[in-house]
C-alpha cells in the first residue's frame, strides 16, 4: 500500500483532536496553526482520469506513464512463495485482462491484497507493461474510492521527524479553518510589506493569498496544482532575498562603536616596511568605518592569496586594541596562528602584545595587558569561560569554520568581519543579495600569472616532461595526493609517491602530511625555502599558511576529490613573489560531466570572490537564514517549510525588491 493510501485511509478511519493533528508537527518545528499551511506540498496525484486498459495502450505500443485503471478481480490471488514473495492474481476492466503482480512489503499491504475476492472492484494506478505478449502490472498503487476523480496533494515525510500522514491531516484540518490565519503569517514574516504588497513585490499572479494558499492544498485539477505550486515557490524565494537584506540593517549598539582614530591607523602604516597597494587602503578605511559607525560590522574581506588580506584586516584590528578594545583573531591551524604572531610584531613591533591559544595552550589566558588575541577555535571556549566580552572578532579562512563555530562568542555588539580568498555559498548569496557588506582585494603587490590547465592520463607523460622543465631552470614543484598512506594505492597516496619520486630525484624531494610532528614539516618546509630541496609531495595540509617562494608549478592528483575553495588556496601557493607559475589539474581517472564543470570554473576563472560566485551557483546557497548552519546546498526559506530552492530561484529577485 502506498504513502498517499495510507494517508487518507488513516484519515478516515482515526478521530483525532485538533491538539494532537498539530503536535504531530512539533518536530517539523511547527507549533502553531497559522504554520500549518506553510508546509509546502512536494507533488501532487493526478487521480481525476479512469482509464481503460485499452486507452492506454494507443498504436505504436504501451504507454509508460502510470495510469488509473478500475479494474475487477477475476481470478482470486495467488500466494508464490519463490523466488521472491508475491501476490499474483488476474483482472478486467470488462474488455481486456490484465495480471496483476504484488511483491510482499509491510504486513498489512501485503494483506489487503490476499484478501481480496473474484468480483471485488479496484482502483489502482499502475504503468501498464507487455510480457510475452500478455497484459501484466507489478507494483500497483491502491487508490481509494472518495480519491477517485480528484487531484491528490502530497506531502514530504521525514523519516523518525513527520510522517506525511500528520501533515495531510493536519492540512485538511487548517484548510477548514486557518486559512486567514496562514495569510497574517506571510504578511507578519515580511515587515513593511501588506498583503498586496506582498503579491507585488515577489511578482505574484494570484489576487490573494488566501486563493493561493487554497490551490496549493486542494486544487481543483492538476494546471490549478502546477500553478500553486510555482507561485509559492516564487513567495518563498522573495523571503529568502528580503530577509537576507533585513540581516544587513542590523539595530545601532553603542557599544559597537570602537572610536578608531585616523592617527591611529596612520601611525600604524607608518611603521610599514612596504607600501600598501590602493585595494589595501581602502578595505582598511572601509572596516574603520564600520568600526566607527555604531553598528555592528558585518563584512566580507575577499581576495586571493597574495594580496595582501593580513596587513588589510590587521591595522584596523591593531588600532581598535590600542584604543582599548578586546580583539581577536580566529585561525584554522595552530601554524597560521604563530605565524600570524611573528608577522604582527615583525611589521609593528614586539610593543604590541599578542596572545596564541591553540589546543595546545595550556596557562589560563592573560587578558590584563589586553593583547590582540590569536588561535585557533580553542580560543572561542578559552573566552567564552573567561567571560570576556569580544569587541572585533575577525575571521581568517572563513570557509573553514562553521556558523555556530563563529557565533560562539558574538554578542549584540560585536563587529564581525570575514575573510577568505573563496567565499563559501552561504556568504557569497549573504553578499549578492545585499545581507553582508564586502571589501575586495584584487591588486597584487607583485605581478604575477597563474596558468591553470587540466590533464588527463593521456598527457601524463607531457606533464612529467614539463615538471623535469620547471626544475632544470632551477624553480620548485610541489605534488599533492588525496591519500597519506594507502598500500593499495600508493600512487595515489603520499608516502608511495614519496618513493616513487625520490628514486626519479633522490636527495631532492620532501615529504610533508597533516600527523607528521610539527618540528618534521618545519624542517622540510626549510629545506624548501632554503633551496636544498626541490620536489614536495604533500597532502593538502599546505593549503594555507605555507611559502614556498620559488614554488613555480603545483599538480594537484585525483583533483576532482576536492572543492573548488580547496584548490584555489593551492593555486595561491604558486609563485608567490611573482612572476609565471602553473597549477595542473590531473585527473587520472574518468569523472562525471557535473564534476568536470566545476573543475573548469578554475581554468575559466582567477579572481576568487568570481570563483566563489560561479561555485555557488552550482553548489546552492544554503541556509540564509539568520543562525543558518548549512554553508551551501539548497536554500530553505524562513517563512515556508519543506521547499528548498536553488540559485535560479533566488536570482530574480536580486534587484530591487520594491522595499
Amino acid at each position: 500500500m502506498s504513502d498517499e493510501t495510507q494517508v487518507q485511509e488513516s484519515a478516515a478511519e482515526e478521530e483525532v483532536t485538533p491538539s494532537l493533528l498539530l503536535s504531530r508537527l512539533a518536530r517539523l518545528g511547527i507549533d502553531e496553526w497559522d504554520q500549518v499551511l506553510l508546509c509546502v506540498p512536494k507533488g501532487y496525484s493526478d487521480f481525476s482520469d479512469i482509464k481503460t486498459l485499452r486507452e492506454a495502450l494507443p498504436r505504436g505500443g504501451l504507454i509508460t506513464e502510470p495510469a488509473l485503471f478500475s479494474l475487477v478481480v477475476s481470478e482470486k490471488p495467488v500466494i508464490v512463495p519463490q523466488p521472491k514473495k508475491r501476490i499474483v492474481f488476474s483482472a478486467t476492466d470488462g474488455m481486456l485482462s490484465v495480471k496483476v503482480v504484488v511483491f510482499a512489503g509491510a504486513a498489512s499491504e501485503f494483506g489487503y491484497w490476499k484478501e481480496l475476492q473474484i468480483g471485488d472492484r479496484i482502483n489502482i494506478r499502475a504503468e501498464l507493461q507487455s510480457w510475452g505478449g500478455k497484459l501484466q502490472i507489478t507494483g500497483p498503487e491502491r487508490v481509494p474510492d472518495d480519491l477517485v476523480g480528484k487531484i491528490f496533494t502530497r506531502y514530504e515525510k521525514r523519516r523518525g521527524v513527520v510522517t506525511e500522514q500528520a501533515i495531510f491531516q493536519a492540512t485538511r484540518y487548517a484548510l477548514l479553518n486557518h486559512v486567514q490565519d496562514s495569510v497574517a503569517a506571510i504578511v507578519r514574516s515580511l515587515p513593511g510589506l501588506d498583503e498586496a504588497k506582498v503579491i507585488d513585490s515577489a511578482r505574484l499572479t494570484y489576487p490573494s493569498l488566501f486563493q493561493l494558499l487554497q490551490d496549493l492544498h486542494q486544487p481543483s485539477d492538476i494546471d490549478v496544482a502546477m500553478q500553486a505550486a510555482t507561485e509559492i515557490r516564487k513567495l518563498a524565494a522573495f523571503s529568502v532575498v528580503f530577509n537576507a537584506r533585513r540581516m544587513k540593517n542590523r539595530n545601532q549598539v553603542p557599544d559597537s562603536s570602537l572610536n578608531i582614530t585616523q592617527e591611529n591607523i596612520q601611525s600604524l602604516i607608518g611603521k610599514l616596511s612596504v607600501s600598501l597597494t590602493g585595494d589595501q587602503l581602502q578595505v582598511i578605511n572601509e572596516v574603520a568605518k564600520d568600526l566607527n559607525s555604531g553598528y555592528p560590522m558585518c563584512r566580507l574581506l575577499s581576495g586571493d592569496v597574495g594580496t595582501g588580506k593580513t596587513l588589510a584586516y590587521a591595522i584596523p584590528a591593531i588600532a581598535a586594541r590600542n584604543a582599548g578594545h578586546l580583539v581577536a583573531i580566529l585561525t584554522p591551524n595552530a601554524v597560521l596562528a604563530e605565524q600570524l604572531q611573528t608577522e604582527i610584531h615583525a611589521f609593528f613591533g614586539a610593543a604590541i602584545p599578542v596572545a596564541v591559544v591553540t589546543g595546545s595552550s595550556k596557562r589560563q589566558l592573560d587578558l590584563a595587558s589586553n593583547p590582540v588575541v590569536v588561535g585557533t577555535t580553542a580560543l572561542l571556549s578559552r573566552l567564552k569561560n573567561q567571560g570576556a566580552k569580544l569587541a572585533f572578532l575577525v575571521v581568517d579562512e572563513q570557509q573553514k569554520f562553521s556558523v555556530g563555530q563563529k557565533g560562539a562568542i558574538v554578542h549584540d555588539g560585536t563587529n564581525l568581519l570575514e575573510v577568505t580568498a573563496t567565499a563559501i555559498p552561504r556568504t557569497t548569496a549573504l553578499v549578492t543579495h545585499g545581507g553582508m557588506d564586502v571589501s575586495i582585494l584584487r591588486e597584487c603587490p607583485v605581478a604575477k600569472n597563474i596558468q591553470t590547465r587540466i590533464v588527463t592520463a593521456k598527457d601524463a607523460e607531457r606533464l612529467f616532461a614539463h615538471t623535469v622543465k620547471v626544475l632544470e631552470a632551477g624553480a620548485q614543484v610541489a605534488v599533492i595526493y588525496p591519500l597519506v598512506d594507502d598500500p593499495e594505492q600508493e600512487k595515489r597516496s603520499v608516502v608511495g609517491a614519496y618513493e616513487t619520486w625520490s628514486r626519479k630525484f633522490p636527495g631532492r624531494v620532501g615529504m610533508v602530511y597533516g600527523a607528521m610532528k610539527e618540528e618534521e614539516k618545519n624542517e622540510v618546509i626549510r629545506k624548501l625555502k632554503s633551496g636544498e630541496l626541490s620536489i614536495l609531495v604533500s597532502s593538502t595540509v599546505i593549503e594555507i599558511g605555507v611559502t614556498i617562494p620559488a614554488l613555480k608549478s603545483l599538480i594537484v592528483v585525483n583533483a576532482e576529490r576536492y572543492g573548488v575553495s580547496t584548490l584555489h588556496q593551492l593555486r595561491g601557493r604558486v609563485a608567490r613573489h611573482g612572476g609565471t607559475g602553473y597549477f595542473f589539474i590531473y585527473l587520472p581517472d574518468k569523472i562525471k560531466p557535473d564534476t568536470l564543470a566545476r573543475l573548469q570554473l578554475l581554468e575559466k576563472f582567477r579572481d576568487g570572490f568570481t570563483l566563489a560566485e560561479h561555485d555557488a551557483e552550482m553548489r546552492g546557497y544554503g541556509d540564509l537564514t539568520a543562525g543558518g548552519e548549512r554553508q551551501h546546498g539548497a536554500s530553505r526559506s524562513s517563512v515556508f517549510y519543506c521547499v528548498e530552492l536553488q540559485p535560479d530561484d533566488i536570482h530574480q529577485y536580486s534587484g530591487d525588491l520594491g522595499e
